[in-house]
C-alpha cells in the first residue's frame, strides 16, 4: 500500500475540512434543542456519496481510503452530520463479492440511509441473538433517514422502519433509537460489507480524538499556571503525547485495515476489529485527557472537552463495542496460528 496519501485524498480532506469550518458548534446546539442538519449536510450527501464505492456497485472505482479521510475530517470537527451514517450504510450494501448496482437514489444523497446492525443484548455484530430477529438498536438518525441498511445472520438488506423509539443519547448531536425493521424481501451476502461499515466509524473515531487533541494543545499553549504556559509541564505535555501516540497508532491501523479489505487479504477481518477497537479506545482516552488538561473548567458545560467525550462514547458503541473487537481481533489471530475457527459456528468475516 501507498506510505502517503496521494494529492486526491489529500485534497478530500481539506475540501471537507473547509465544508465543516464552523459547524462545531451544532454539537452543542443538540444540548438545549433538537438535532438540525449542518449546512454542510446536502453537500457531503450529494457531492462524496460514491467514496468508497466499487464500481461493481455503482462506484467510479474510488477506494475505502479516499472515504475514510473524509469522514475522519468530519469527526475532528464534531460535525454532527448524517454523512458518516449513510456512507456506513451504503459501505454495508456493497461488500459481497458481486454486489449488486446501488440505486441512483441512494448513490446520490437523495435517500438517505443509515446502519442498523447491533443487536439489544449483544456486543457485536455476531455474538448475540436478539429475542427479535428484526429490532435493532443504537441506530443512527433513524427518524432523519429515509430507509435502513440491515445486517441479519443471512446477509443485508436494505429496510423502511416498521417503529422508530428513541434512546438517550450520551450525545444528543447523533440522536440514536430502537429501530423495528420490517421483514426482508430479498437478503444479499454481507461478504466486507460489514468490515467496510465498521472502518466509517473508525475514520470518525480517529477524527474525534484528533479534535480532542487539537483542543487541549491549544489550551496547553494558552493557559498560564506559575508565570509558564500550562504546556510546558511533565504532567501536562505527557498526558498529550501519549494522547497523539495512540491516535496516530488507531489512524495507521485503520487505513492498513481498509487496504487490506480493498485487497482482500486474508488478515484483513483481524485488522478492521483491531482498527476499531484502538481507534474507539484513542479517541475515549484523547476526549479524557483533554478534560484534564482543561483542569477545573474541563468538567463544566460551558467548555467543550465534553463534547469530544460525547461523541467518543457513542461511535465506541456502534458496529459492535471496542471491547468485542478487542477479544475479536485476540480470537481471530490465535485461530490464525492454530489453523482453526477459535470459536465454533463462527467465520473469520464475524
Amino acid at each position: 500500500m501507498r506510505a502517503t496519501f496521494t494529492p486526491e485524498q489529500r485534497e478530500i480532506g481539506d475540501t471537507v475540512a473547509a465544508l465543516a469550518a464552523g459547524e462545531k458548534a451544532r454539537a452543542r446546539d443538540a444540548l438545549t434543542g433538537p438535532w438540525r442538519a449542518p449546512a454542510c449536510d446536502g453537500l457531503l450527501l450529494g457531492d462524496f456519496g460514491l467514496l468508497g464505492v466499487p464500481e461493481a456497485a455503482g462506484g467510479v472505482g474510488s477506494h475505502l481510503i479516499d472515504l475514510l479521510v473524509a469522514v475522519e475530517a468530519l469527526g475532528e470537527r464534531l460535525v454532527p452530520s448524517r454523512f458518516p451514517a449513510h456512507a456506513a450504510a451504503v459501505q454495508l450494501l456493497c461488500g459481497g463479492d458481486r454486489p449488486d448496482p446501488l440505486p441512483d437514489e441512494v448513490l446520490s444523497g437523495g435517500r438517505v440511509l443509515t446502519c442498523a446492525v447491533d443487536v439489544p443484548g449483544g456486543s457485536g455484530w455476531a455474538d448475540g441473538v436478539s429475542p427479535d430477529p428484526l429490532v435493532r438498536t443504537l441506530v443512527p438518525y433513524a427518524a432523519q433517514a429515509d430507509g435502513l441498511a440491515v445486517l441479519g445472520p443471512d446477509g443485508v438488506w436494505t429496510a423502511e422502519a416498521a417503529g422508530v423509539a428513541a434512546r438517550d443519547s450520551a450525545d444528543p448531536s447523533v440522536p440514536l433509537s430502537d429501530v423495528t425493521v420490517a421483514a426482508p424481501g430479498r437478503v444479499t451476502p454481507a461478504g466486507a460489507g460489514v468490515r467496510r461499515a465498521a472502518l466509517v466509524v473508525a475514520a470518525e473515531l480517529c477524527g474525534v480524538a484528533q479534535g480532542a487533541i487539537d483542543l487541549a494543545a491549544e489550551q496547553a499553549r494558552t493557559r498560564r499556571q506559575f508565570g509558564r504556559v500550562i504546556g510546558s509541564f511533565q504532567g501536562v505535555a505527557f498526558q498529550l503525547a501519549e494522547a497523539a501516540t495512540a491516535r496516530k497508532a488507531a489512524w495507521d491501523l485503520t487505513l492498513y485495515a481498509a487496504w487490506a479489505v480493498d485487497t482482500g487479504r486474508p488478515d484483513a477481518g483481524i485488522q478492521v476489529h483491531a482498527a476499531k477497537a484502538a481507534a474507539g479506545r484513542a479517541a475515549v482516552f484523547a476526549a479524557e485527557r483533554c478534560i484534564q488538561v482543561h483542569g477545573g473548567m474541563g468538567i463544566t458545560m460551558e467548555a467543550d472537552p465534553h463534547l469530544f467525550l460525547r461523541r467518543a462514547l457513542v461511535l465506541d458503541a456502534r458496529l459492535g463495542r471496542g471491547s468485542w473487537h478487542r477479544r475479536r481481533a485476540g480470537e481471530l489471530r490465535v485461530g490464525a496460528r492454530v489453523g482453526e475457527s477459535p470459536v465454533p459456528g463462527r467465520t473469520a468475516a464475524a
